[in-house]
């Protein structure tokens, strides 16, 4: 093999490695998981702690499945899928937990609560809405 096709892959495999590291401190894992059969869900608890209930009506590739299958869950890897063998079937744990939240919405909101506190551009415009009296009242729209 030639040099640079060596040196190609090492870096392709560094670069795979961090993402991978990435993904594992930020995206949800699954340390547990349960069917409860009297609610019919799957019981999800996740490596930060926190623990999702799935009502299995909502998670279409179960719809048509038997309570045994449902039961015979099993986690991939370090946590980022489920799988049932009996019913081929691979579902991501991620994708899963993404699916409680309807839309997008929620995501620009926890930008907005999440993000930086204070940066300059964040400074002036409170300097200027000082000079002004204040921060703008927020102004609603009539709905016709």
């Amino acid at each position: 093999m030639s040099e640079w096709v060596e040196k190609e892959l090492r870096s392709n495999f560094a670069r795979a490695t961090r993402a991978g590291h990435r993904a594992a401190n930020t995206e949800p894992r699954a340390t547990r998981v349960r069917y409860r059969a009297l609610e019919d869900a799957l019981r999800i608890e996740l490596a930060n702690g926190a623990t999702i209930t799935l009502p299995v009506k909502l998670i279409p590739s179960l719809n048509r499945a038997r309570p045994k299958d449902i039961r015979a869950v099993e986690i991939l890897g370090r946590g980022s899928g489920l799988h049932w063998k009996s019913l081929d079937l691979d579902l991501s744990v991620p994708a899963l937990v993404s699916s409680v939240f309807a839309g997008t919405a929620w995501l620009a909101e926890l930008g907005r609560i999440g993000g930086r506190r204070t940066s300059a551009a964040k400074t002036a415009a409170a300097r200027r809405n000082g000079r002004r009296g204040g921060r703008p009242p927020l102004r609603l729209k009539a709905i016709p």
